[in-house]
């Protein structure tokens, strides 16, 4: 590996935090507070949200949950418009690509190199397990309510 691709592990989580944290600013207009992240090896519990994982120097998936209602406020905030209960999902996707995109881009430019995979809509009650760490942030939109964005690692 030359050097520019050897990046330990402790700066690659923090890259991926600070690239998923960026990416919903830059994506979410809604006014916001972050709190602090924690780290969990607790299997995750979710009813609504977008999976996307991610690939390359670093292998694992950003998760972002939230109740429908706040994903559709996010949707009414992004395109002016009330989101129809048909398009929550195609839409909550969407939200999931921007923000990996964002993230990919963030890591790109910080010289990890990442792709991407399509969106994955759950919804009902899930338990996700299999990663090794989970690095979690809650986002409250005073607004609208809060969001949970877990990045799942792997290594």
């Amino acid at each position: 590996m030359s050097s520019s691709t050897e990046v330990n592990t402790n700066e690659v989580i923090k890259e991926l935090y600070n690239g998923s944290v960026q990416s919903i600013k830059n994506v979410v207009p809604v006014e916001h507070q972050f709190e602090s992240p924690k780290i969990t090896t607790h299997p995750l519990k979710v009813e609504y949200g977008v999976l996307i994982g991610y690939s390359g120097t670093f292998k694992g998936d950003l998760l972002i949950q939230a109740e429908h209602h706040v994903f559709s406020s996010i949707g009414e905030a992004l395109y002016g418009m009330q989101l129809s209960e048909e398009m929550l999902d195609s839409f909550s996707g969407e939200l999931g690509n921007m923000l990996a995109g964002g993230l990919s881009t963030y890591l790109a430019n910080a010289g990890i190199d990442t792709d991407i995979t399509h969106p994955t809509i759950i919804s009902g009650n899930a338990n996700l397990s299999g990663f090794k760490r989970i690095l979690e942030v809650e986002i409250h939109y005073p607004s609208i309510g809060d969001m949970k964005m877990s990045l799942l690692l792997n290594q």
